[in-house]
């Protein structure tokens, strides 16, 4: 067998084994590319190993229950497997991974199957030796990452069950599948003794160089300092994984925090559960999150503060309005005044307010959320959206569809203005004052 990066004849008998053990859409196609640099270690596109594994497993275990050879007491699942069982079971793995191993002159492969973290019990029975690398990211970018993935449909990365049961909310159902999948992670790890290690995708891209060094002497490999630079110029296989892998030429923090302009489309009782998770994954709470600045919460030292004060965002936005002066509104649409602006997800400081008068015009508060009239309906406005409309960067209607402009439901009558005049009316003042 020729080693394709040594070209040197070369053959393998023992390979090592080690398992990622990730989500979808959470970095561990750039994880694998990196340690597939690794002279030592070999780690392909996804081959669905660990779903093999289990298919064979099942299967004799199936086939010796037949002939008679019962599994002791009353076990089931992995416990049920015996040291035969297992040996039969990895064969047709073992001879899949040696053969990638060989043609890379590998002593270590490691398996990177988004399929691992449903089969963990079946892969550590069978593989007690392999160390575990577990990967997580910040469940909002996951989310955006997951519909960006998406967007001609969900039937890839194990989405389509979570979305078949939200078929109208996307935003909740891969926050269904985020909470399924963390969960079974976090479950496993708390109980294994076994090697393993946590890797996090914001802090694999925020410090590379040093996370693969910490990783690498967890894998009992050589240290390799030159891997990032190398790890864009080297074949590495092509298969299942992020599809922007092979149009990618660094690794950069852009991704990170992306997630803080999704519509709040989380059910009460999944925001509960998310934050319980990242509470134990040591990641700051959602509402924090959706105020931005992720990468500077986290404590990455490349992060950057690009987003204004709520504040300075509710100045320029009174600006904006008020620039054309009085306005000739149609009565239909007067109707709707007062309302108040509130820019929320603002990175620093309180969310800042302008109050939009019965005479059409605008002037910043600093009162209490609602100011002096609780009745009064409320626009929330995610960031800098309305000065991004009337610059003409996105439509008005695009942002009402994807929930960066949206009318508190809570602050309108049930006998009072409807929360569409409330938005008509608003987009008019934007575009007579653009």
């Amino acid at each position: 067998m020729v080693d394709r990066r040594r070209g040197v004849a070369q053959r393998r008998r023992t390979v090592k084994q080690a398992f990622i053990v990730s989500p979808a859409r959470s970095g561990s196609t750039l994880l694998r590319v990196l340690l597939d640099t690794h002279p030592e270690i070999v780690s392909p596109p996804e081959l669905n190993l660990s779903a093999l594994l289990q298919h064979t497993t099942d299967s004799w275990n199936s086939t010796m229950v037949a002939l008679g050879h019962k599994p002791p007491g009353d076990a089931l699942g992995a416990d049920a497997l015996t040291d035969e069982v297992v040996r039969r079971a990895r064969k047709p793995v073992d001879e899949i991974m040696v053969a990638c191993a060989n043609a890379a002159g590998a002593s270590l492969y490691c398996d990177k199957s988004l399929t691992t973290v449903d089969h963990l019990v079946t892969v550590t029975r069978c593989y007690p030796k392999a160390p575990l690398i577990f990967l997580y990211r910040y469940p909002l970018d996951f989310i955006a990452s997951g519909l960006e993935a998406s967007r001609w449909g969900f039937n890839a990365f194990g989405f389509l069950p979570y979305v078949s049961m939200h078929p109208g909310n996307f935003i909740g159902a891969l926050a269904s599948y985020w909470i399924d999948k963390v969960a079974r992670m976090l479950e496993f790890e708390r109980g294994f003794e076994g090697s393993n290690a946590r890797i996090y995708y914001e802090l694999l891209c925020d410090q590379p160089r040093e996370t693969l060094a910490r990783l690498f002497e967890f894998l009992e490999v050589d240290p390799d300092d030159s891997i990032v630079e190398r790890a864009f110029h080297s074949e590495h296989g092509r298969g299942p994984g992020d599809y922007k892998i092979e149009y990618t030429g660094s690794i950069s923090l852009e991704s990170v925090g992306r997630g803080a302009t999704l519509p709040e489309h989380l059910s009460p009782q999944q925001t509960e559960r998310i934050d319980e998770l990242l509470g134990e994954l040591d990641y700051p709470e959602l509402a924090a999150a959706r105020r931005g600045q992720l990468g500077a919460l986290l404590g990455l030292v490349n992060a950057t503060d690009v987003a204004a004060e709520g504040r300075e965002i509710a100045e320029a936005m009174a600006q904006v309005l008020a620039a054309q002066g009085d306005r000739d509104l149609p009565e239909a649409r007067r109707k709707a005044l007062p309302f108040e602006l509130v820019v929320a997800r603002a990175a620093r400081g309180e969310p800042g307010r302008v109050l939009i008068g019965e005479d059409a015009q605008p002037s910043v508060i600093e009162s209490s959320v609602n100011g002096d009239d609780p009745k009064r309906p409320r626009v929330r406005c995610i960031g800098d959206v309305l000065l991004r409309v009337a610059a003409g960067e996105v439509t008005f209607g695009k942002a009402v569809h994807d929930g960066e402009i949206r009318v508190e439901s809570e602050t309108l009558e049930p006998d009072g203005v409807a929360g569409y005049e409330v938005l008509a009316t608003l987009a008019s003042l934007i575009r007579s004052g653009g």
